[in-house]
């Protein structure tokens, strides 16, 4: 049974790119959390089962929101009222956008604006405009530090980056090239399932509310070299944020009925020595029997 209330859990799509990894992700754990799509072009809903949808094309003609972030934000505040049941019964808001166009750029901070008024924690995040693309980049730098200080962490994705790994991978960029999934996934598991040690919103709120940046990193790999999994989540390939000063550190482990105390062990003390001497740990761990042979470690790090 899971361990919040339902609805506790949303995660939210703003514009093309965002509603496709908001589709991508809550396809992994969409028996756990509620999914919303925000667009102004209604082909981003398609295919989206039970999503809550918030259709932001004013006027009824297609146009969108383009290269007009202000634009796509009132429209939004025009549809607040539709998202307030939402939004009330939420604790964890995951927000997926791209930043650098109309919808993603406006729609978002005003999205995080309203969760972070009613309490909800907000998690954010952002992709980052191909260095090519001028004006995406000039409307993406002015709409991130706002976006920033309305969430509690946001986690800035190089499209470069993104596409890069997603080749390797043989993965579609544009669906998250699977590390998306792979990080909404762990942290909604670890919050909203019961495990060998288990988490909490209230342990996640603690340690997001240290001073300070914070992001979110992911690794998984064989049971068999722990070590290596630390190394793959500290070296996330799709930012540059460097957690070894990092005051607070939310650490989830996931394995199969074949993980033992030596591999919870192994996994936080190699990452925990890594960060800042006096960092504030909260450690929790579950099994799963699709996990049989791999582990997963997840973990929130703030004070940056």
């Amino acid at each position: 049974m899971p361990d919040v209330h339902e609805g506790a859990i949303l995660i939210a799509g703003v514009g093309g790119l965002g509603c496709s990894w908001a589709v991508s992700a809550h396809r992994e754990c969409g028996d756990l959390s509620d999914l919303l799509l925000i667009d102004a072009d209604e082909s981003s809903f398609r295919g989206s089962g039970q999503a809550h949808c918030l259709h932001l094309d004013a006027v009824g003609d297609g146009s969108g929101a383009a290269a007009l972030p202000n634009l796509a934000a009132h429209r939004l505040s025009e549809g607040l009222g539709a998202l307030d049941p939402l939004l009330d019964n939420a604790e964890l808001l995951f927000i997926m956008t791209g930043l650098g166009g109309g919808t993603g750029s406006g729609a978002s901070n005003e999205l995080a604006r309203l969760a972070r008024s009613k309490n909800c924690i907000v998690m954010t995040v952002a992709g980052l405009p191909f260095a090519e693309q001028p004006l995406r980049n000039s409307i993406a730098n002015a709409t991130l530090p706002s976006l920033e200080a309305n969430s509690d962490v946001c986690i800035r994705v190089s499209m470069e980056r993104l596409a890069w790994y997603a080749r390797a991978r043989e993965e579609n960029w544009e669906t998250g090239s699977g590390w998306i999934q792979d990080l909404v996934e762990g942290l909604v598991t670890t919050l909203a399932k019961v495990g060998k040690l288990n988490l909490d919103l209230m342990d996640l709120r603690t340690v997001v509310e240290h001073t300070g940046g914070a992001t979110l990193i992911v690794g998984t790999g064989n049971i068999m070299d722990p070590l290596k999994i630390v190394d793959r989540a500290r070296n996330s390939p799709l930012t540059e944020v460097n957690v070894s000063g990092a005051k607070g550190c939310l650490i989830q482990v996931e394995g199969g009925p074949d993980m033992t105390l030596a591999h919870l062990n192994q996994l936080s003390e190699s990452l925990v020595g890594s960060l800042h001497p006096d960092c504030q740990v909260i450690l929790g761990a579950r099994a799963s029997d699709e996990m049989v042979g791999k582990l997963r470690l997840v973990a929130v790090v703030s004070g940056l």
